[in-house]
């Protein structure tokens, strides 16, 4: 017994030595150098930290530094090259006639003045920009009538076809040509007003074909038919095998690389940030007192002839590529407006030096010109639609003003 209680005292006494110089050990030798292998791991991770936040801060900086070599891209910002003489004297213009919108004004290739003039929303206090669309109204037709170019040029349809073998149904179609419908030389008339429902392409065609009639009084003589570019925009579609809107964007949209912000159809308008409200223009209304919607259907029923937006940089580089031969070739687009005389041809009224056209929609319009090289343009889209009844001359006006308006000179003028 005694042997036993011996036995056991010795081996506590033994546990508990044993325990003690573990402790010892631990606290004394193996919890430092622990604790310091934490501490040198804990300073690698800061110290890494530290090097990564500072290669992040230099990446930022230079991505900066970058973007601001980066050109800005023509037509997203505001402009204004003329001297305070022709600033003075476009602005008095501009407020004659009570001026709502945005005015392009380009010479040789260059903006000489780009700017938003007042509300494309005054509800909203939001200010018209460079960035503003605006619907197109009839200088559309200067698009149809390069899209039939483009068919033409492939050898799918030629000017002097009569338009028999599409539309059967037309009094003298065996007589009539699409340059004579090209050139509103046709004799078709068309007086119906919008449909009042939501019509397919095929209806709205079909609608003008019931509806229209043949005067040969004016077969061979201008009489201006937007119902000569809703057929026009059928045979498009009968020859390409793909709707207007589609054929519009793939092959005139994005080989500019035109989005929806900067260019498309009417029913996408309401979905852009910068859309533009248009707004009532007559004696004792206020300049944002009354505003106007335009209806799905009526958008539907403008096929090929008033049913497109762009903003007004988006116009110049659609207009500019027809005329520089980014389509067709530039004798494709020479035979296209074959007029010279200030008659309608091809879409547009061709002059001997340049080219204008006129569009109105919805309170919207649009006044434009170009010379016959592309490169000088004045453009001026409101959504408040004032004076249209002037509009040749006020294009005239806008136009020789771009050619001729004193610019800054640097230095004398911020």
């Amino acid at each position: 017994m005694k042997r036993i209680t011996a036995f056991l005292i010795g081996l506590l006494t033994g546990a508990v030595v044993v325990g003690a110089a573990g402790t010892a050990t631990y606290y004394g030798y193996v919890r430092p150098r622990h604790l310091a292998e934490v501490k040198r791991e804990a300073e690698k991770d800061a110290a890494d930290r530290s090097s990564l936040s500072l290669r992040v801060s230099d990446l930022t900086k230079d991505l900066q530094a970058a973007d601001k070599k980066l050109p800005v891209q023509p037509g997203q910002t505001s402009v204004n090259k003329l001297s305070e003489t022709a600033e003075a004297q476009l602005t008095k213009k501009l407020q004659a006639e009570q001026f709502v919108g945005t005015v392009l004004l380009v010479r040789n290739g260059a903006i000489i003045y780009h700017q938003g003039i007042g509300y494309a929303d005054a509800a909203k206090k939001r200010l018209n920009t460079v960035k503003s669309i605006y619907q197109i109204g009839s200088t559309q037709k200067s698009l149809t009538a390069i899209a039939l170019a483009q068919l033409i040029q492939a050898g799918k349809v030629h000017y002097g076809d009569n338009i028999h073998q599409y539309y059967s149904q037309i009094p003298a179609s065996h007589n009539i040509t699409i340059r004579e419908m090209l050139n509103m030389r046709s004799g078709l008339i068309y007086t119906l007003g919008a449909p009042k429902t939501v019509l397919t392409d095929d209806q709205v065609i079909q609608r003008s074909l019931d509806n229209l009639t043949y005067d040969a009084d004016f077969h061979g003589k201008q009489n201006y038919q937007a119902v000569n570019f809703v057929l026009l925009a059928g045979i498009i579609e009968k020859i390409s095998g793909q709707s207007y809107e589609q054929y519009i964007t793939q092959h005139l949209f994005q080989p500019l690389q035109l989005t929806n912000t900067q260019a498309g159809f009417a029913w996408n308008f309401a979905q852009q940030p910068n859309r533009t409200v248009s707004y009532v223009a007559k004696d004792g209304i206020g300049t944002y007192d009354k505003t106007i919607t335009e209806n799905l259907a009526d958008m539907r029923g403008e096929l090929g002839t008033g049913n497109i937006y762009t903003t007004p940089y988006a116009l110049y580089r659609l207009e500019r590529a027809i005329i520089q031969g980014k389509y067709t070739s530039t004798a494709a687009v020479a035979e296209l407006r074959d007029t010279t005389d200030g008659q309608y041809g091809g879409g547009v009224y061709n002059f001997p030096t340049y080219v204008y056209s006129h569009g109105v929609k919805n309170y919207q319009e649009l006044v434009f010109t170009m010379s016959d090289d592309g490169n000088t343009a004045a453009i001026l889209m409101t959504n408040r639609a004032y004076d249209y009844n002037n509009a040749l001359p006020r294009a005239k006006w806008y136009y020789h003003f771009a050619q001729t308006a004193e610019l800054a000179t640097e230095g004398n003028k911020s």
